[in-house]
């Protein structure tokens, strides 16, 4: 889990919103909130499974542990426009809105920027594949390069995999 602030967390790849969050954006009660989300629960599963999770918190009595849900974008949207507006909510949904979008753009550029590598990485392998053609020396040099290249066009195919998923 890779967190971006406080709003918002990558999960797999994925933005998300925890309960635990929108609640205390929204000044609401947590458990009222897993309530409501519950209540419509097929609605907002349209637009994927939601994901549960028991995390633990402090209270002055001890350790106790809570579900959370975390949603996707759509599902955060759904949740927060069934919830009542005042300023701090429409300010906290404003937010909330903004911090997925800058999210994806963030996710988008890292992909287009691994993209740019594995051209680079293919580029190098091909150009080492001809250069080996033209003598023994230069085969030697393509015996030395080519585990390399072909490692690192391994790695960025597996690392563009996730956001692949995204689209």
């Amino acid at each position: 889990m890779q967190r971006f602030n406080h709003l918002v967390v990558v999960v797999d790849g994925e933005p998300l919103a925890s309960t635990e969050v929108i609640a205390k954006g929204m000044k609401a009660q947590h458990a009222s909130t897993i309530k409501l989300l519950r209540k419509h629960q097929k609605s907002l599963e349209r637009f994927g499974r939601v994901r549960f999770e028991i995390q633990p918190f402090k209270t002055n009595g001890g350790i106790q542990s809570r579900e959370i849900a975390l949603l996707n974008e759509q599902q955060a949207a759904l949740l927060i426009s069934l919830m009542r507006n005042t300023a701090s909510v429409v300010s906290f949904k404003t937010d909330l809105i903004a911090e997925f979008f800058r999210m994806r753009d963030a996710l988008n550029q890292r992909t287009q920027g691994l993209w740019k590598q594995l051209q680079a990485a293919i580029a190098n392998e091909v150009d080492s594949a001809v250069r080996a053609s033209f003598g023994s020396h230069l085969m030697l040099d393509r015996k030395k390069s080519k585990p390399v290249l072909q490692g690192e066009i391994r790695r960025l195919e597996a690392e563009i995999q996730p956001g692949l998923l995204l689209n």
